[in-house]
């Protein structure tokens, strides 16, 4: 690992060598621990300050007594962006220094400590910088800000991804071959189906942490957005030519979208009003809130997978069947699926519309996302389990057996880690996390926040 420094990224990791998938690339302890405030803290700080509480709550879950002059100020010193803060003229600067003034006030281990200001950046950084896991609630006391770990840049196709080791320890390991020099990123917005959305929808999700994301996969075409043409009727050529942004304050002044389109089969240039937005945005709204609510509800699976068929076909309809959120909907419908064969005797799908949605789900994530390893692994985790069910072969259902995703991802060897075992005549299950009965993978069906980062910044 070494350190770089740019203007615009700060200073940030990158790999000195290269790095295998699965490769541990990073181990480190906290340099601060900002476990979750108490809830009683959480609730005055609720009545007092509505929507800014989560923001302002990590000053009062750190154990100031606890952490030295020398932490202090090595956790002052961590990046964060947040243009307003140099605006002697800003309201939301003034109406955050006097919250932070009175949580001192309030506050025996702050006082002398830390002046306004100074915790005012510190809630930045931590903004930015924390690592913590909102999904095993074990370790919810491990949450913190560590040194190299908060070097680690954004990516929408992230070649890193981080959990904590049962001591506390942050680790990162590799998700995909790194090459010397290249950045180690991770994702700011979750591991979950939720990176397969539109540049458009990504980049408003990450404005709220001051920065429009310009990794490769934003300034390059959105391929997940290609839309049927208005004008010659091709389903997988018309894509938005998004206008350069200059803001340096997009969670205030917003992230635009394309006024204009183009089409590579045709060459036209369609306006946005021919585009069928109003409808993409129903459909933007509707599949990823029923992909979140699946199971916690009192639908049956059967019942949810006819809702996605619905909103399947509604997509391949409207704005065609290479809309993200027409492969997205296939995808929950194969869990689905998956669900009602494992639970209900009697199965109104056949074999045939199992496997070609899964082939459609392959080819669209091989074309649209191949650097999005943990997005594609989900989705053959779910193939897996169906083969397993009803046979005929991983090549049948959009996956070659020898080599699942290809790459250097390492998809067999994966498989093999849970438990599931693929040749040229299926997949069997034996030894490993899944015969154990443990988590087999691509249960996360879609992320709705990023459990490295804080969610309700109180910055907007």
């Amino acid at each position: 690992l070494e350190l770089r420094l740019t203007g615009g990224l700060g200073v940030h990791a990158a790999a000195a060598r290269a790095f295998s998938c699965g490769e541990l690339v990073l181990s480190e302890g906290p340099l601060m621990r900002v476990p979750d405030a108490p809830v009683e803290v959480r609730r005055r700080l609720q009545a007092s300050y509505g929507e800014k509480a989560a923001f302002l709550a990590p000053s009062l879950g750190v154990d100031w007594r606890g952490v030295s002059k020398e932490e202090q100020a090595a956790a002052l010193s961590l990046f964060y962006a947040h243009p307003s803060m140099a605006d002697p003229e800003s309201k939301q600067v003034h109406t955050n220094l006097k919250a932070c003034g009175d949580i001192i006030a309030g506050c025996s281990s702050l006082q002398g400590r830390l002046e306004a200001f100074e915790l005012l950046r510190f809630l930045h950084i931590v903004d930015l910088n924390i690592h913590r896991d909102d999904e095993l609630s074990k370790h919810a006391g491990f949450a913190g800000i560590f040194v190299f770990g908060s070097k680690f840049s954004h990516s929408c196709a992230p070649n890193c991804s981080w959990s904590f080791s049962p001591e506390g320890r942050l680790q990162y390991h590799a998700i995909r071959p790194i090459t010397p020099g290249e950045l180690f990123t991770f994702s700011y917005i979750g591991n979950g189906m939720n990176l397969l959305t539109s540049t458009i929808e990504r980049r408003r999700r990450l404005s709220s942490l001051w920065f429009i994301c310009q990794c490769a996969r934003c300034l390059g075409p959105d391929l997940s957005r290609r839309m049927r043409c208005p004008r010659c009727g091709d389903d997988a050529c018309c894509l938005p030519e998004y206008p350069e942004i200059a803001s340096a304050n997009p969670a205030q002044q917003g992230v635009p979208d394309a006024e204009r389109w183009r089409c590579g089969a045709c060459g036209a240039s369609p306006p946005a009003t021919e585009m069928p937005l109003r409808e993409e945005g129903d459909l933007m709204r509707l599949v990823p809130e029923a992909m979140m609510k699946g199971g916690s509800g009192p639908s049956s699976p059967a019942m949810e997978a006819r809702l996605f068929e619905r909103l399947r076909a509604r997509a391949a309809g409207s704005v065609g069947p290479h809309h993200w959120t027409h492969a997205l909907a296939g995808f929950a419908w194969l869990q689905r699926g998956l669900a009602v064969l494992e639970r209900d005797p009697v199965v109104l799908y056949g074999e045939e519309e199992f496997r070609g949605i899964s082939q459609e789900v392959a080819r669209w994530l091989d074309a649209n996302a191949p650097d999005n390893a943990e997005q594609r692994m989900s989705a053959l985790f779910a193939t897996v389990r169906l083969e397993h069910n009803l046979g005929g072969g991983l090549a049948a259902w959009g996956y070659d057996p020898n080599d699942p995703l290809g790459g250097g991802l390492e998809s067999a060897k994966r498989l093999a880690d849970h438990g599931w075992h693929v040749s040229v005549e299926g997949v069997t299950q034996g030894s490993g996390r899944a015969a154990a009965g443990e988590e087999t993978g691509g249960a996360q069906v879609y992320s709705s926040g990023a459990p490295a980062l804080s969610e309700g910044s109180g910055l907007s």
